[in-house]
């Protein structure tokens, strides 16, 4: 008995230690992204974003504009073939207007789609007091791409969406991220890999590229701290 409690207890002990170490690797992997985009006090004073930007795809071009208030409201812009493109997050509401999926004027999105939506409204980076902002993480250990190797964590927000973010070992930079979305009902894994990184205002760096599932969206300018009207969020 004493023996099998002894193997008990040492199993316990490991275990322990394991989590220990799984979660000191998990924020010393963050604390390391967080200063390689320009450190926590930086990203503190950012408040609004525009960005203007366009959406490569089979040979076509979408611009856009997004206009964001930390936790108030995003709004994007896009036009294409004539057709306007709108859609609106608030921290309660959301709203659509898509031609090409079947909502050819500003309508009211669904609870679900809100949910999915709302970490949106966090634009001072969700690994920035992670903790504080109700979010957990979990270290997953490392994975490999292209010869590259990657530190994998996932990160479970307040609302409930999860994501698994791969680093790269030798930049800190987040280099691609994992998700599951429901899009018409139906679950879709979005694979987004991120790239071009620049320091833009503030000494905050934000990449200027990056593939999802085939489209490259590429930033062309961004504003930090612009004076934006909270009448873009209003859904009309």
């Amino acid at each position: 008995m004493k023996t099998l409690l002894t193997k008990t207890f040492a199993v316990l002990a490991l275990s322990f230690v394991s989590l220990v170490s799984y979660a000191q690797s998990a924020d010393e992997i963050i604390q390391k992204y967080v200063d390689a985009i320009g450190g926590k006090e930086k990203w503190k004073q950012i408040k609004s974003l525009k960005t203007d930007g366009h959406i490569e795809l089979q040979g076509i071009q979408i611009n856009f504009t997004q206009q964001a208030i930390n936790g108030v409201g995003v709004r994007v812009d896009a036009e294409f073939q004539g057709q306007k493109i709108v859609d609106i997050t608030t921290p309660t509401k959301g709203w659509s207007q898509n031609p090409f999926g079947g909502r050819s004027t500003l309508e009211p999105i669904s609870a679900e789609e809100l949910q999915q939506k709302l970490d949106d409204l966090d634009i001072q980076d969700e690994f920035i007091d992670y903790a504080q902002k109700g979010s957990t993480v979990e270290f997953l250990g490392k994975d490999e791409e292209d010869g590259n190797e990657f530190y994998k964590i996932r990160l479970v927000t307040k609302n409930k969406n999860e994501t698994v973010y791969f680093f790269d070992v030798n930049t800190n930079l987040i280099y691609k991220e994992e998700k599951t979305v429901k899009q018409q009902g139906q679950e879709i894994k979005l694979v987004s890999k991120y790239q071009d990184y620049k320091t833009v205002p503030f000494g905050i760096k934000v990449p200027h590229k990056w593939d999802q599932m085939g489209q490259i969206f590429v930033i062309d300018k961004m504003d930090v701290n612009p004076v934006i009207d909270t009448k873009l969020f209003e859904g009309k």
